[in-house]
């Protein structure tokens, strides 16, 4: 009899077996970057920090060709922290209608930084970078360095910033 009634509780549902606990799958993953946020644009990116910078290099999937360049790891932080893809160049990322644009002294944590040559943001943008506050960026500026935080710069070699970030979060 005792078995029986051990029986009915276990259908009832009243006893239940110990779960194993999550799996890191890219799912787990995407709701620990804060989904949704531009933080979790930035810590996506952060974990790419050392990684070089290769022309061509990177996207969605992770590093390519052994390194990212500056769009790809734009386009890797934003897919990995939102789970959308955005387009693949600087170029294209400015001018997406899946972002919204803001002016640069309205940028938040996670926005999408321009440049472009002699400030023709209209038809050259040729680099981005990710915002982290007042003054910080993460990117992957050019051959020889890697993925790393850096001082947001305005102007350089030709390049100047553009007005405009854009939030694709």
């Amino acid at each position: 009899m005792k078995f029986l009634n051990l029986a009915v509780i276990f259908a009832a549902g009243a006893l239940t077996m110990p779960t194993a606990p999550e799996m890191i799958t890219p799912e787990v993953e995407a709701r620990e970057l804060e989904k949704r946020t531009g933080s979790g644009i930035v810590a996506a990116a952060e974990k790419e920090k050392g990684i070089p910078y290769v022309y061509g290099g990177g996207g969605c999937k992770g590093p390519s060709k052994g390194g990212f360049d500056c769009s790809g790891l734009t386009q890797f932080a934003v897919c990995k922290a939102q789970g959308k893809t955005i387009p693949r160049t600087a170029q294209t990322q400015y001018h997406s209608t899946m972002g919204k644009r803001y002016p640069r002294s309205q940028a938040k944590e996670g926005d999408l930084l321009f440049w472009a040559t002699n400030g023709d943001c209209t038809s050259k943008v040729v680099h981005t970078g990710i915002y982290i506050k007042p003054g910080l960026m993460i990117n992957a500026a050019h051959t020889g360095t890697p993925v790393r935080e850096e001082s947001i710069w305005t102007s350089s070699g030709g390049e100047e910033i553009c007005p405009d970030v854009v939030r694709f979060w």
